[in-house]
């Protein structure tokens, strides 16, 4: 019986970096799409099982959260390197966002019953609504306090995917979202001590080039 959406398709990018968004996730889909008969989600069709569904049906929602606040952050941040962060979320979870989608729609249509992180929607920092970031005063600083947790919610899911996921595609990404998400907080971090801590001596006031 064959899969629903064949390996190789997928979604338009619904972002400018259209290019780039389909070029990263054919090669992430051509890696994951592989079945076989020994897997232990119940199907013939993928190798996935109900932890695979619930990641990626929490996934999705996450980084389309993240992508918006980032969008946000690239007309409304006041500092450069703030600027350049989001950027990069915009066009890394964009082309993850892809694979997600087209992953989603395999393992629905293998018929693979969705399972449980053990997680809350806290635990996975979904507590915040990116339209909160559209009038704030400081957005800078408002915006790392939203997206750090927002960011350890998602590695604490990338832990749960690969402490028992069994999908391929899903667990490289899930290593990835551990590095890449690990490093960009440790950046916000830093980035709140020279702008958002008033008793920090790391960068005293007004030395900061915004624009660079």
């Amino acid at each position: 019986m064959g899969l629903p959406l064949p390996c190789g398709a997928m979604r338009a990018s619904t972002t400018p970096r259209a290019t780039l968004v389909a070029a990263l996730a054919v090669i992430a889909l051509v890696a994951g799409c592989g079945g076989g008969d020994d897997d232990k989600g119940g199907s013939r069709d993928v190798r996935a099982n109900g932890t695979d569904a619930a990641f990626v049906n929490a996934m999705i929602p996450h980084h389309e959260a993240a992508v918006d606040a980032a969008d946000l952050a690239l007309s409304r941040a006041e500092h450069r390197r703030l600027e350049s962060l989001a950027e990069g979320i915009v066009q890394f979870q964009s082309a993850e966002l892809a694979t997600l989608r087209t992953v989603r729609d395999v393992v629905q249509g293998a018929g693979v019953e969705e399972g449980d992180l053990g997680l809350s929607r806290s635990e996975q920092g979904m507590d915040h609504d990116p339209a909160e970031l559209r009038d704030v005063a400081d957005f800078d600083c408002a915006f790392m306090e939203m997206m750090i947790p927002h960011h350890e919610g998602a590695i604490r899911m990338a832990r749960a995917e690969l402490e028992a996921g069994i999908h391929a595609e899903l667990r490289r990404m899930s290593e990835n979202i551990i590095n890449s998400q690990g490093f960009e907080i440790r950046q916000m971090k830093r980035f709140q001590r020279q702008w958002c801590d008033p008793s920090s001596s790391e960068h005293p006031s007004g030395t900061e080039e915004h624009g660079g």
